[in-house]
């Protein structure tokens, strides 16, 4: 079975089988290895993934959790549907909490942070500049955890983490988005966070995340017909 590269943000070390099987399918939906609305049956999950049906019926109830599995009556698990309407509901959650989150961390983020935003940065070039788009958007979402998490807000990071598959998945469909011109968003954004200017980071977090919302729905549209 393979896993995902460990990120940051997520923590990778001391994790269980559950936490194991649930990233490894977390990414084979977000990959669309798993299609929409593909049936997920846990006995053919379990032999193809070398766990028992136990571990993965955890993992699917977590994915449902987080919105990226529906449990349907008499028919069982299925990846969910992709659909606009979902897909803007989820962009006007990130806007709001994320411009939230910039403007909390302006106030109380850390050099430890400042580090880790560059850190992240610098990776996700190098990601790009390597042509590997997987980890290039594993990257950029673990860039916006890292905000969320600089706020300081427990509740704020916990928000986030439910969501952060689906956002990464979201951003996975609109990647073909300038690369450099994201780069360049992060790095104004680090600016204002290493000022301390909490109105301006705010109002770049939202202007970023809005910035792919209308090229990524219109893909969404194209793959939901």
């Amino acid at each position: 079975m393979s896993t995902a590269p460990a990120a940051d943000t997520l923590g990778s070390r001391h994790r269980s089988l559950r936490d194991v099987v649930t990233d490894e399918l977390r990414d084979r939906i977000v990959e669309r290895d798993l299609a929409p609305e593909e049936r997920l049956v846990e006995r053919d999950l379990a032999d193809a993934l070398d766990v028992s049906r136990i571990v993965v019926r955890e993992a699917i109830q977590q994915l449902a959790a987080e919105g990226m599995v529906t449990i349907v009556p008499r028919r069982g698990a299925q990846v969910a549907p992709l659909d606009p309407e979902s897909a803007l509901n989820l962009f006007e959650v990130r806007i709001g909490l994320e411009s939230m989150a910039a403007g909390a961390a302006a106030a109380r983020r850390t050099e430890g942070d400042l580090a880790r935003f560059d850190r992240l940065m610098e990776q996700a070039q190098a990601a790009t500049a390597a042509g590997d788009g997987k980890l290039a958007a594993r990257l950029n979402m673990d860039f916006h955890q890292a905000v969320v998490d600089a706020a300081g807000n427990p509740l704020l990071g916990s928000i986030f983490r439910s969501i952060y598959g689906r956002a990464l998945q979201l951003f996975r469909i609109g990647q073909d988005v300038d690369a450099h011109g994201l780069h360049d968003e992060h790095v104004d954004l680090v600016v204002a966070l290493r000022d301390q200017d909490a109105e301006r980071a705010r109002d770049l977090m939202a202007r970023h995340i809005a910035s792919t919302q209308e090229s990524t729905l219109e893909r969404v549209r194209a793959l939901a017909h």
